[in-house]
Parts: structure tokens; C-alpha cells; sequence
């Protein structure tokens, strides 16, 4: 027997008992690495994947940011592959929708904490900055997430129109506007304020009401709708 065919035996052994042990165990017991060993198995068919797995972690530094890296990044580990880089990219993908679906409630949004839950499922593994419009009914039931842009451009004034008839198409009662600083403060810009005065004016207009404009950073959020200094800009009261 070559040492080729070997290899494959001892590897196809291997993998069969992790799998039967996984039946019979559950996934709990595995550690980060074995449980990245076996995803592994269904998209490189006959290397050693432990190592590979390893070579993973040490790169990324956990489970989490491995799933977070792009196709490109994953697939210069050593080992990785396309297909294993997408199916990586592709956990990290799904994971982020079913924490954003389970973030939405079907109830009506009372308490400012609950809205900041909401924003902040909207930014998983977001790297740059995006606004967004939120739009809720007239008993602050959402309606739909509408993602706006990314960069300097989500304040300028024809994009902000633009995004004005976007938020037309769901029909609100009120909208929420939030957006994220990937580095720095949650606190507002004097583009920020500014961009959210234009928001309040054009929306009044159209008898749709800015209930807030929330910014997150990664641990802390700014609500602006709290800040006395910008009251004027907001025509309902979220009540605890």
C-alpha cells in the first residue's frame, strides 16, 4: 500500500470518529479548533485540517474574527483554499443575518435601550461608516431597515433627498436615523447635527416625524434625541 492511500485512510478514520463523536456528544464539548477541524472537512477533502485550523486561529486570534474576515484575507492562510475561505465568509454571513433578524421585535419599540439593541444588530462586522433609516408605524412597530450609504457622501444634500424617497416607499409614521463611528467618539459631528436638522425639516414636511438620530461606536452610543441642545429636531418622546 503507498504511503499515499495511507494518508487518506488514516485521515477518512479520523474523520468518521470525530463526526461519530459529535453525534454522540454534541458540538459543545469541542474546542475552537476542533470545531473549525471539522467544518473544514467538507471543503478540502483529504489534507489534514487540524493544522490548517490552527493556522487559522493563530492568524485571526479566535473563532469570531475568522468569520468576520473577508474571502480574500481567509484564503491567504495557507491551506485555506477558495472554497473553504467562502464557506468561512459564508458562517460569518449567516450568523450576522440571524442575529439581526433575532435583534428586530414584532411589539412596539418603547425604551431607548431596546432602540440601541436594534442599531447596534445592524452594524455586526460593519467596518466602515454607514447611515441608516429606520422605520416605524404609529405605535413604533418596525417597519423596515433601510441602509443608506457608506462614507462622507451620506451627508451631503441631494443624497440625503435621495434617501428621503427611499424612506417614503415604507410608509412611516416615524423614523429613527443612526449611523456608526467605526473609530473614535459616539459624539456628533457638526456634519452630524447639521444632516440631522435637514432630515427633521424635510420629514416634518411630509408629516413623518425624526424620533432620534442614534450613533454607536464599539462599547458606548450617543442619542441625540437626549441632548437637550438639539430638542427641536424631534417631535415624539420614547416612553420607558
Amino acid at each position: 500500500m503507498s504511503n499515499q492511500t495511507t494518508k487518506k485512510n488514516v485521515h477518512a478514520g479520523h474523520r468518521e470518529r470525530v463526526r461519530e463523536n459529535v453525534l454522540k456528544n454534541g458540538f459543545e464539548q469541542l474546542e475552537d479548533h476542533r470545531l473549525l477541524e471539522l467544518l473544514l472537512f467538507y471543503s478540502i477533502p483529504r489534507e489534514d485540517t487540524n493544522e490548517i485550523a490552527h493556522r487559522l486561529l493563530n492568524e485571526f486570534g479566535s473563532f469570531s474574527e475568522i468569520i468576520k474576515a473577508s474571502p480574500k484575507k481567509l484564503a491567504e492562510v495557507s491551506g485555506v483554499g477558495k472554497n473553504s475561505a467562502i464557506q468561512l465568509a459564508a458562517i460569518g454571513e449567516l450568523y450576522t443575518r440571524v442575529i439581526k433578524e433575532g435583534a428586530v421585535k414584532r411589539t412596539p419599540y418603547r425604551s431607548i435601550e431596546e432602540l440601541v439593541a436594534l442599531v447596534r444588530s445592524q452594524y455586526l462586522n460593519e467596518k466602515n461608516e454607514k447611515l441608516l433609516f429606520i422605520c416605524f408605524d404609529s405605535a413604533m412597530r418596525l417597519k423596515k431597515v433601510e441602509s443608506f450609504t457608506e462614507g462622507d457622501s451620506v451627508r451631503t444634500s441631494a443624497d440625503l433627498k435621495t434617501s428621503i424617497s427611499k424612506i417614503l416607499e415604507n410608509d412611516p409614521t416615524f423614523v429613527i436615523m443612526a449611523h456608526n463611528h467605526p473609530e473614535g467618539s459616539a459624539l456628533p459631528s457638526g456634519q452630524d447635527v447639521d444632516s440631522t436638522m435637514t432630515v427633521s425639516t424635510m420629514l416634518r414636511r411630509l408629516d413623518i416625524y425624526l424620533a432620534d438620530h442614534i450613533i454607536i461606536n464599539r462599547n458606548s452610543y450617543y442619542s441625540m434625541r437626549e441632548d437637550s441642545r438639539y430638542n427641536g429636531f424631534f417631535d415624539t418622546e420614547i416612553k420607558e
